[in-house]
């Protein structure tokens, strides 16, 4: 209960928030979700999140699932940043679309483009159709 009381109270605090991420997180404090859409952060769990080196290169892995009984139309992007909190640039840079089917588990990953990344954050949003 408490728990809940906390992500409700989270989600209002953020509810006025100008950024277009509905759930951000960094590898340097998974357990800290920034909610800043609850409905999302309803459909949506961020299983783990996890970093590892591929070729002296930071690889972010972020595996998700929806709690969605319907289809979940959403855009990710990874955002790579070296010990002293610069933004690196990513193999991957941009927002990428992501269709999750009600209940479907899924891993995204992004690679650093250099040995310098130390940390990632990883955000993700739902597509809004005109």
């Amino acid at each position: 209960m408490k728990r809940v009381m906390v992500v409700a109270l989270v989600a209002a605090l953020v509810g006025c928030s100008t950024t277009t991420s509905g759930l951000v997180v960094h590898s340097s404090s998974a357990e800290d979700v920034q909610i800043n859409n609850g409905a999302l952060g309803r459909d949506l769990s961020l299983v783990s999140v996890n970093k590892g080196r591929l070729n002296g290169r930071l690889q972010g892995r972020v595996n998700l699932e929806s709690n969605s009984s319907s289809d979940l139309y959403l855009q990710y992007r990874f955002s790579f940043f070296d010990g002293e909190g610069v933004l690196q640039e990513s193999a991957h840079d941009g927002w990428h679309s992501l269709n999750l089917a009600g209940g479907e588990r899924r891993q995204v990953s992004s690679l650093s483009l250099n040995s310098k990344a130390e940390d990632f954050r990883f955000e993700i949003r739902r597509i809004i159709s005109d």
